[in-house]
C-alpha cells in the first residue's frame, strides 16, 4: 500500500547545544528562511542562556527552548525527545554548527515521501529508518594501501570496518545506502526513536562515536541513506583546536571508539588496536611537522589506547571507561 505523505507540520527539529548563542542564532536564521517550516523546533539548551536568542524567532515557527536538567549532547537530545508533539512523524537532529539553504529541508521531505512502499512484502525488505543530509564542506578522504592496511579504507563509502572505523560518506556524489548515519545532520523516523533508546545513558563532554552507537545496530532492520541533493554545511572548527584540547579529544576519540566496538561481536579489539596505532602514527608525523593540534591528539591517543588495552586485559566493562571522559577537563 502507499502511505500518506508526511507534511511539514509532522516534522520536528531538535538541536542540543551549550553556550553557543551565535551558532544557535545562525541555525534558527536558516530555519526561518526555509521553504518549509517544521511543525516543532526544540532547542535543548544545556547552558541556560538562550532566551534573548530564541525570542525573535518564536513568531516564525513553533519554537521552544528547553532548559535541560542534565548536560551532555545525548541527554539533552533525549530530554527533547520526551517533549515531541504526538503528531510528529519525522525528527531532524541538527548540531548547532549546521547551516543550510532554503531548499534543504524540502528536498529531504520530498525524498522521504517518494520512497516506494509497494515492496514492503518482498523478501529482505527494510523500511527507511533514517537519512543523513549531504555535508558538502567536508574535505573528502582518499583511500590508499596504507589506509586499507590499518582498516581505514574509505571505500565503500559509509561502511564500518572490523576495527570500528566508520568510513565517511560526505560529500556524497549520489544517494545511497550506508551502515551508519551522522549524529547532527540526520532525519529519523519518529517510531524508530521511540522504540530504540540511545545506548549512551550518561553525560559526555564530547559525544564522539555517539552516532555510530545509535545508528549502526539499526542497519539490520532499516535502510540508512545519505541523500545527495539535501545539502548542508558543517562549519566545524576542529582546525582551531589547541594542544591541550587535542589531548582531550585524542583520549576521548580512542576510548569512545573502543566502547563502541565492545558492543558488537562483529567488531574486533585487536583490529581496533592495530587501526589506532596507524592513526597515531599519522598524528605523530603531522605533529613532528609542526601541528600542535595533531601532537596533542597523538599524546591523548596514546593515553586512550593504553587505558583501552588495560580495560580489555582486566576484562572490565567498557562503560565505566567511557563514563570517565565526562570528568576530564579540556
Amino acid at each position: 500500500m502507499t502511505l500518506p505523505d508526511i507534511t511539514p507540520d509532522q516534522i520536528a527539529v531538535i538541536c542540543p547545544t551549550k553556550d553557543q548563542p551565535e551558532k544557535v542564532k545562525r541555525l534558527l536564521t536558516c530555519l526561518a528562511a526555509s521553504t518549509i517550516k517544521p511543525g516543532q523546533v526544540l532547542i535543548a539548551d544545556g547552558g541556560h542562556n538562550l532566551k534573548s536568542v530564541v525570542k525573535p524567532f518564536t513568531t516564525a515557527f513553533n519554537l521552544t527552548c528547553l532548559y535541560c536538567p542534565q548536560t551532555g549532547q545525548i541527554l539533552q537530545r533525549n530530554h527533547a525527545h520526551s517533549k515531541l508533539n504526538p503528531e510528529i512523524k519525522l525528527v531532524i537532529h541538527l548540531d548547532d554548527d549546521i547551516t543550510f539553504d532554503k531548499d534543504a529541508l524540502g528536498v529531504m521531505l520530498d525524498y522521504w515521501n517518494a520512497q516506494d512502499e509497494h515492496n514492503a512484502n518482498t523478501p529482505n525488505y527494510k523500511p527507511l529508518g533514517g537519512a543523513s543530509f549531504n555535508l558538502v564542506d567536508i574535505v573528502p578522504l582518499q583511500s590508499s594501501f596504507i589506509r586499507t592496511l590499518f582498516f581505514l579504507s574509505t571505500e565503500p563509502k559509509g561502511h564500518v570496518s572490523a576495527a570500528g572505523y566508520a568510513a565517511p560518506f560526505c560529500p556524497a556524489n549520489k544517494t545511497h545506502e550506508v551502515e551508519w548515519l551522522i549524529g547532527g545532520a540526520t532525519v529519523w523516523q519518529r517510531e524508530l526513536i521511540d522504540l530504540h533508546r540511545h545506548p549512551m545513558s550518561f553525560s559526555t563532554r564530547w559525544a564522539v562515536c555517539e552516532d555510530l552507537m545509535f545508528s549502526y545496530p539499526l542497519r539490520q532492520t532499516h535502510r540508512l541513506m545519505v541523500v545527495h541533493d539535501a545539502v548542508m554545511m558543517h562549519n566545524d572548527t576542529y582546525s582551531q583546536m589547541s594542544f591541550k584540547q587535542g589531548i582531550f579529544y585524542g583520549i576521548s576519540s580512542v576510548v569512545m571508539r573502543y566502547h563502541f566496538i565492545r558492543q558488537h561481536h562483529s567488531l574486533h579489539t585487536l583490529a581496533f588496536i592495530w587501526m589506532t596505532l596507524g592513526v597515531l602514527a599519522g598524528q605523530l608525523a603531522l605533529g613532528l611537522m609542526g601541528s600542535r593540534r595533531h601532537l596533542g591528539l597523538f599524546i591523548g591517543g596514546i593515553e586512550g589506547l593504553g587505558r583501552a588495552i588495560l580495560t580489555s586485559i582486566r576484562r572490565r566493562d567498557s562503560t565505566s571507561l567511557a563514563m570517565s571522559m565526562n570528568h576530564r577537563k579540556h
